[in-house]
C-alpha cells in the first residue's frame, strides 16, 4: 500500500468519528443524571442499541494499534522512541490537563451548592491522574473515562520499547519486524488466554492488547511485514475465541465489545484491500473524527451538568428529559470544538515543531 496523502488514512479518521458518537451516545442515555428515569419510558430495543454504543471504545484501541504500528515501524533509536513519545504527549495532554482543571473546577463548585456534594481530591491525586497512574495505583480518577486513556499510554510505550530493543539486538531489518512481530503476538495471545483461565489484568494492558494487536497486524499488513495468510489466520483465531467466550463460556462482553473490535478489523482490511484506506468517509465523519479526541475528553462531564440541573428542573416530564438528553449532546459536541480550537490543535502545531526539529537537525548532521 502507498503512504497516505498528507500522511493521514482519511478512512480511520472516519472510523474515529464513530467511536466518539458511540461513546458520546452510551453516556447520554445510559451515565446521564437521568438514566433510570429515561429507561422507565423509553423503549427497551432502543436503550439496548444505546448500551451497545459504549463498544465504541473497542474501535479507539483498533485504530490506535493502526496508527502506532504504522508511524513506529522505522523507529531504531531510544532517541527516536523518546522523542516520538514526547511528541505523543505533547498532543495528548493539554487537552487532558484543560479537562481534569474543567471537572476539578465542577466538582468545587457543587461545594458551594447547598444539598450538593463535590468529589475531593489530594493533590498527589491529582499530580497521579496527569501522569495516567491513577488505575495502576489505586487512586481516585478525575475523568472517569480517562481509564482508556491510561491503557493507551502503556501500549504506546510497549510498542516503542519493542521496537527500539528489537533494531538494538538484531542487525537484519527483516529480523527487526519479525521480532516486533512475534512480540506482539506473543502479548496478543496471552492477552486472549487471560479471561479463559479467569485471570483479570487489572489496569494493565494486556487485557485489551488484543484489541490494539488487530490494528497493529493490519498497519504491518500494509507495508509488507506481515502476509495475507497471517491475516486470515489471525482473524480466524479471533472468531473462534469470541464465539468460544459468547457461545461456550458465556464470559463475553454482554454489550459486544469482541465484536465491535474484530469487526473494525475486518472493516479495515476490507478497506485495505480495495486501497480505500486515504479514501474520505464524508465531511460529518470526517468532522466528529478531528473533533474525537477532545469530544471524547469533555463529553461525560458536560453531561453530567446539564443532565443533572435539567432533570432536577423536570422529574416527571418524559420528553422534557429526552430533549434534556440531546441537548448535553449537542453542548458537549460545541464544547469539543471549543476545545478543539483553542487547546488540541496548537499542542498538534507544537508537536509537529518538535518533529520538525528533528528532521531540521539530521538534516544538519548529514551536510543537509
Amino acid at each position: 500500500m502507498k503512504p497516505p496523502p498528507a500522511g493521514r488514512f482519511l478512512a480511520l479518521d472516519g472510523l474515529r468519528g464513530v467511536a466518539a458518537l458511540a461513546v458520546l451516545v452510551f453516556h447520554m442515555f445510559w451515565n446521564s443524571a437521568g438514566a433510570d428515569a429515561l429507561a422507565a419510558w423509553m423503549p427497551g430495543p432502543v436503550i439496548d442499541a444505546t448500551g451497545f454504543m459504549r463498544s465504541g471504545v473497542a474501535i479507539f484501541f483498533v485504530i490506535s494499534g493502526f496508527v502506532i504500528a504504522y508511524t513506529t515501524a522505522n523507529m531504531r533509536t531510544f532517541r527516536e522512541g523518546g522523542r516520538f513519545a514526547l511528541r505523543r504527549q505533547v498532543r495528548l495532554d493539554p487537552p487532558y490537563y484543560v479537562v481534569i482543571a474543567g471537572v476539578l473546577l465542577i466538582e468545587f463548585a457543587q461545594t458551594l451548592v447547598p444539598g450538593l456534594v463535590g468529589r475531593q481530591f489530594t493533590p498527589l491525586d491529582v499530580l497521579l491522574n496527569m501522569v495516567y497512574l491513577q488505575d495502576i495505583l489505586g487512586v481516585p480518577s478525575v475523568l472517569a473515562v480517562a481509564w482508556t486513556l491510561c491503557l493507551e499510554v502503556q501500549f504506546y510505550l510497549v510498542v516503542v520499547l519493542l521496537a527500539i530493543v528489537a533494531a538494538r539486538t538484531t542487525r537484519s531489518e527483516a529480523w527487526r519486524g519479525r521480532v516486533v512481530v512475534w512480540s506482539a503476538a506473543a502479548l496478543a495471545l496471552a492477552s486472549l488466554a487471560l479471561p479463559l483461565v479467569g485471570i483479570s489484568s487489572g489496569p494493565w494492558v494486556l487485557g485489551v492488547w488484543w484489541m490494539f494487536a488487530i490494528g497493529m497486524l493490519l498497519a504491518w499488513h500494509s507495508i509488507g511485514t506481515v502476509r495475507t495468510w497471517h491475516v486470515v489466520a489471525s482473524f480466524a483465531v479471533l472468531v473462534a475465541w469470541a464465539s468460544l467466550r459468547q457461545f461456550v463460556l458465556g464470559q463475553a462482553d454482554p454489550w459486544g465489545g469482541e465484536w465491535f473490535a474484530i469487526g473494525t478489523g475486518l472493516l479495515i482490511w476490507a478497506l485495505q484491500e480495495r486501497d480505500r484506506l486515504s479514501a474520505s468517509p464524508g465531511r460529518v465523519l470526517l468532522y466528529f473524527g478531528r473533533i474525537s479526541y477532545p469530544l471524547y475528553l469533555v463529553h461525560l462531564p458536560v453531561i453530567a451538568v446539564v443532565a443533572g440541573a435539567g432533570f432536577k428542573a423536570f422529574p416527571d416530564a418524559p420528553w422534557a428529559q429526552l430533549l434534556i438528553v440531546l441537548a448535553s449532546g449537542a453542548i458537549a459536541i460545541g464544547a469539543a470544538e471549543l476545545l478543539h480550537r483553542w487547546v488540541e490543535q496548537p499542542a498538534i502545531a507544537w508537536s509537529k515543531r518538535l518533529k520538525k526539529g528533528r528532521v531540521d537537525a539530521a538534516a544538519a548532521r548529514d551536510g543537509g
